[in-house]
């Protein structure tokens, strides 16, 4: 059985996760990083529960190690969870406003309530409530990827 939480080295390894699965969230961190620390377990947790062949993979980039995947995604902040539809940033809508002390960064020009790019923090609730809600997606995806299509549409 593959990791739950990927180790991303390099871009080569971005791409060939992302290649294989329509969603991706990935959590840039560093060894020195006590935030980083104190979510790594949750982290862990979600992507056991929820990582789902061919349609969500969870990643580790740790910026020191992997710095061309964190320039790439202009990470400058850690502990960063990003999250990409089809191999890249997009807005993925997870309902109401997340609460908490991170920055939530969302689709440019969508306001408060629109699409989620990133969760800059190691805030529990906020990253439970956004993995929750890409899990769905994910699992229409795998079962229907016209459901996935209609939901994104209704949403917009």
């Amino acid at each position: 059985m593959a990791e739950a939480v990927q180790t991303i080295p390099s871009l080569e390894a971005l791409d060939a996760l992302t290649a294989t699965h329509k969603y991706v969230i990935l959590d840039f961190t560093a060894q020195w990083c006590p935030p980083c620390k104190a979510i790594a377990p949750l982290y862990q947790k979600l992507a056991t529960e929820h990582a789902t062949a061919g349609a969500l993979a969870f990643g580790k980039v740790d910026v020191d190690e992997a710095q061309p995947v964190a320039a790439k995604f202009k990470i400058s902040a850690m502990p960063t969870f990003l999250f990409l539809v089809d191999g890249e940033p997009a807005g993925i809508d997870v309902g109401a406003p997340l609460a908490g002390k991170q920055t939530v960064l969302r689709t440019e020009g969508s306001g408060p309530d629109g699409p989620l790019v990133a969760i800059r923090g190691a805030d529990p609730a906020s990253l439970v409530g956004a993995v929750k809600k890409v899990a769905e997606l994910a699992a229409a995806a795998k079962t229907e990827p016209a459901q996935v299509e209609e939901a994104q549409a209704e949403s917009a």
